[in-house]
């Protein structure tokens, strides 16, 4: 067990963002200038928004305190955040700061400041531990940004169980306080991530056919940049608090 995150409740991290802040973050847009990088076969419609939704909602978390990404695939969205800002990642694997379970987080009750994870809970086929486990590291006070998929196609790493409406999140986060609910893209982003063929995702199509199915997304594409729509969600994005004690 790390000693790292060793602390009473009163030692929480300082979060710059108030509450109000946090509560005005609105819902993640793509820029037109992803057009050009679809077209050129860069990132997934899907990966693009979250990134975007990431960047808005990462700042919610930053502050004096150490958050902890669960489940993280890399230090990808650690280069999000500035460089003094502490971040740490984790898996049930090595080559990350620790090695950790989800569903027996290896740390002392209320010893987080701050909890990340990001399409992560589809992979564990006993989520709700995951989240009462969530729930018990993190310090009063403090916050838990949480990403999951809802409209998404199967991604087994190394299997993939489940999907999440915002209904099933409202209840299985309601022990805290949700400071931020938002859907991430809508059905013509699903149309255009469907069409995204990716030879590194294992696509047999040729370079041509590839090209032209991306040529038949645009416009689709163009018309999802700034829809979000819970009916159609690729995925949700919650902020959430743990109460302090009184």
């Amino acid at each position: 067990m790390s000693t790292f995150f060793k602390k009473t409740a009163d030692e929480c991290g300082v979060f710059r963002m108030t509450t109000d802040d946090v509560r005005k973050i609105t819902p993640p847009k793509l820029p037109l200038k992803f057009l050009s990088e679809f077209m050129a076969d860069g990132r997934t419609p899907a990966r693009a928004m979250t990134d975007e939704a990431m960047l808005k909602l990462l700042p919610a978390l930053q502050g004096t305190g150490t958050i902890l990404e669960l489940g993280a695939g890399s230090d990808y969205y650690k280069k999000f955040l500035p460089s003094d800002q502490s971040y740490m990642t984790s898996n049930m694997v090595s080559g990350f700061d620790m090695v950790l379970d989800m569903t027996k987080i290896d740390l002392p009750d209320d010893s987080v400041d701050a909890l990340v994870s990001v399409f992560a809970l589809e992979h564990l086929f006993d989520f709700q531990a995951a989240f009462e486990e969530q729930y018990r590291v993190l310090a009063p006070g403090g916050r838990f940004l949480l990403i999951v998929p809802f409209m998404y196609y199967y991604h087994a790493a190394p299997d993939d169980f489940f999907r999440f409406s915002s209904s099933a999140l409202d209840k299985l986060l309601s022990p805290f306080r949700i400071l931020s609910r938002q859907p991430i893209g809508g059905r013509w982003l699903i149309f255009a991530e469907f069409l995204h063929e990716k030879k590194v995702m294992g696509s047999k199509l040729g370079y041509m056919a590839r090209v032209a199915l991306r040529c038949l997304a645009l416009p689709f594409l163009a018309k999802g940049l700034k829809q979000n729509d819970p009916r159609y969600a690729l995925a949700f994005a919650y902020i959430c608090e743990k109460e302090k004690r009184s």
